[in-house]
């Protein structure tokens, strides 16, 4: 049986409240998973390594953001919603500097030679630096650090 990483995000202390920034959510999936995804329609996400990357700068911050994002049962607002409600996030990290990143590292994940985009348009809809998605796809294979430190140069 595999070890499933999502039991522990849940149990490491969150940010602190109203701290805001940026954060990323990591997902393993074991094989393809095909989903419906708002106005995207019908997606089909690929086994292997996720990378969803979102800032939290209004009411609330990083906390509330992720504390929904860990959550299965809520009511379906953002496309990575239609992710969470199914799959859990394995893994999570967030910088609290109050600056909003995720364009910056969804184009550094993105440019990584084993990146790729498995659905176009998730989570960027109202990218305003013309990133493809703010979701990234990597081979199982790849380790999750390899993939957090990715993030972190950015």
């Amino acid at each position: 049986m595999t070890r499933r990483l999502h039991d522990e995000p849940t149990k490491r202390a969150l940010p602190p409240a109203g701290a805001k920034g940026t954060y990323a959510l990591f997902f393993r999936l074991e094989q393809s998973l095909a989903l419906e995804v708002g106005r995207l329609g019908r997606v089909t996400l690929p086994a292997g390594w996720l990378v969803y990357v979102g800032s939290a700068l209004g009411p609330g911050g990083l906390r509330v953001r992720l504390r929904r994002h860990l959550a299965a049962a809520k009511r379906p607002h953002w496309h990575i919603d239609a992710l969470t409600q199914v799959h859990p996030p394995d893994d999570w990290l967030a910088l609290a500097d109050g600056r909003r990143r995720e364009c910056d590292w969804a184009q550094q994940l993105a440019g990584h030679p084993r990146a790729s985009i498995p659905a176009p348009g998730f989570g960027s809809s109202d990218c305003r630096r013309g990133c493809p998605a703010h979701l990234i796809h990597f081979p199982a294979s790849m380790p999750l650090a390899a993939i957090r430190a990715i993030v972190a140069r950015a």
